[in-house]
């Protein structure tokens, strides 16, 4: 469970990465076959990367919790 949450957060900050790309971009018109090019280009970009990094360890707190959580909850039946 652990492992999925983590890969959860590092999936859904690479799609922040390209939503925030996107809408920096909002002023300007694309055309179809510039979207796809400049999709491809957020996303190996160091943001994306930072963005990745960061949903990852937010992946980890939250799986630590609810570990930790879990924990106390055993305890707390064991009476």
């Amino acid at each position: 469970m652990k492992k999925r949450i983590i890969t959860a957060g590092g999936f859904i900050g690479i799609l922040f990465s390209i939503w925030d790309s996107v809408s920096d971009r909002v002023d300007s018109a694309l055309s179809k076959d510039h979207l796809t090019g400049f999709i491809f280009h957020s996303v190996f970009s160091m943001k994306t990367l930072r963005y990745l990094l960061i949903g990852g360890i937010s992946g980890w707190i939250i799986s630590l919790m609810i570990h930790k959580i879990n924990e106390l909850y055993r305890e707390w039946n064991d009476f």
